[in-house]
């Protein structure tokens, strides 16, 4: 098969899998008028590989001269990784600062398994690189949709996998073992669409110690395997608002379906391993994974953060304050915001290094996490200062519904109104715009998704150069402590009395 169309996505989703939602079973999730939003947008990766004006960009040829999706292959240069970037901002543009998540994390998975899967090679001699491939070219002969599954629901945080309290599944584990393959059980959280990819790669979500080698395990599953639960996130919206573009324009458009995914005793063939209890590797499943992840969370932060600037500079239009002192100021804020999280995640694909293992480049490290920790970081701040341009009326405005009744309209029309010339209805359109892009779960989201603040923070401190800055220091302050550092030690002195003719 080359590239899938949507339809052909929507069927491999009718097989069966068990899906809980809203206290029922879900029958088939691409007629569940929730979590169908998901499949919707999932599918729109599809869409636009069959359109000409985006195909050169998504897809390239095999030898078989098949359009495949580009996003399978590895990203062994800087013009990779710029590509993947390019894609990931078209569709985030298109999707209102949401890529089409058919292949987001689980690309980013894949290259995980790539690189650690080579390291542990080298270390054991398994041959766990031979099975990645042979994955890799099952996900691209079928075009799947694929996720990735990290972040287990860990129980008691002080506690390490092995010594969770009152059972051992907080955390995914081999539970028993044949020629054939392995058993596991446990639950993995936050899965972002789980109930509507074709496949999902399970990774570890910390380092282990010895201890805990049972949980250091990496493996490929379909949502449909037995044992699999997905239970779905709440979502924001009803089923009685799906539809609903005025009052929910992103939130009826875009639903994660973030998921528990349960294992209850799953059996998984040796083909689909990648790691069986090599739990001194299980930190490099995170650590490189995230390295991948980070460029998708940049270029998806900055298409985001161009919309925020574009909400407070319509709103300011709109309300007629475009000129006011203040509003110009936190204007300024919100571009400088918008271009400071476009250049740090540009950065970091400018200066990528290569993995030594794999040979594939990944982003720069310290740039990307930069990136994603001043980005989130700065979130509250800027949707504080889009909320402060729109006005009370973010919390206030009343539902589509009374837009609608003839009785109210008129009402509506005449009160809602803002700056002469603009109409009411495209004022009450971007007001909930803002509420919806603003809301709880954005704040969330932002903080969490693709890791947390404290992560951030952590790889900057692990990542900055001090030693490098202390020279520097040291070399100004004239110490001679016997520490040299090869860029300050050939410097010539400064400064240096020459001799005045």
């Amino acid at each position: 098969m080359a590239i899938r169309t949507p339809q052909q996505y929507y069927e491999g989703l009718r097989d069966g899998r068990v899906v809980y939602m809203g206290g029922k079973k879900v029958e088939d999730v691409t007629k569940d008028p929730i979590i169908g939003i998901a499949c919707d947008w999932c599918a729109m990766d599809y869409v636009l590989m069959q359109d000409p004006r985006y195909q050169p960009l998504m897809t390239r040829k095999n030898e078989k001269g098949e359009l495949e999706s580009v996003l399978f292959y590895p990203t062994k240069t800087l013009e990779d990784l710029l590509r993947r970037r390019e894609i990931i901002q078209v569709g985030s543009r298109i999707c209102y600062g949401k890529c089409p998540s058919a292949k987001f994390t689980g690309i980013d998975a894949l290259n995980a398994l790539t690189v650690v899967s080579r390291r542990m090679d080298k270390r054991f001699g398994t041959r766990y690189t031979e099975r990645v491939e042979n994955f890799r070219r099952h996900l691209l002969e079928r075009d799947y949709a694929v996720a990735a599954g990290m972040t287990d629901v860990k129980g008691n945080r002080t506690l390490r996998p092995a010594q969770q309290k009152p059972h051992q599944d907080y955390y995914v584990r081999i539970v028993d073992e044949t020629d054939k393959g392995i058993v596991v059980r446990g639950a993995k959280a936050h899965i972002s669409l789980a109930p509507v990819v074709d496949e999902i790669i399970v990774i570890p979500t910390r380092n282990m110690h010895e201890e805990d080698k049972d949980y250091a395990v990496a493996f490929a599953v379909p949502p449909v395997a037995k044992g699999i639960t997905l239970i779905p996130a709440r979502p924001d919206i009803s089923e009685e608002d799906v539809g609903n573009f005025f009052d929910h324009p992103i939130t009826a458009s875009i639903y994660l379906a973030d998921s528990m995914v349960i294992f209850d005793d799953v059996f998984v063939p040796n083909e689909r391993v990648f790691m069986k209890r090599e739990w001194s590797f299980a930190a490099d499943y995170a650590y490189v994974f995230a390295d991948f992840h980070r460029l998708s969370s940049d270029a998806i932060q900055a298409v985001e953060n161009e919309m925020l600037l574009g909400m407070g500079a319509l709103m300011a239009e709109y309300n007629g304050l475009e000129r006011a002192p203040a509003i110009r100021e936190m204007l300024t804020w919100l571009a400088m915001y918008a271009q400071i999280t476009e250049a740090l995640g540009r950065a970091a694909c400018d200066h990528c290094i290569t993995e030594p293992e794999s040979g594939l480049v990944i982003p720069n490290p310290i740039y990307s996490n930069m990136s994603k920790l001043y980005g989130s970081d700065h979130y509250h701040q800027a949707t504080k200062y889009v909320q402060d341009i729109a006005g009370g009326i973010v919390a206030t405005i009343p539902s589509s519904k009374e837009w609608k009744n003839p009785e109210t309209r008129k009402m509506m029309e005449k009160y809602l109104g803002g700056k002469d010339g603009i109409p009411t209805e495209n004022r009450l359109k971007l007001i909930n715009l803002i509420r919806d892009y603003a809301s709880s779960y954005e704040s969330v989201l932002r903080i969490h998704a693709e890791g947390s603040l404290a992560a951030q923070r952590l790889s900057v401190y692990n990542l900055a150069d001090f030693e490098r800055c202390k020279a520097m220091a040291k070399r100004a302050a004239r110490i001679k402590d016997g520490t040299e550092h090869p860029l300050f030690n050939q410097l010539p002195d400064f400064p240096v009395r020459w001799e005045k003719k």
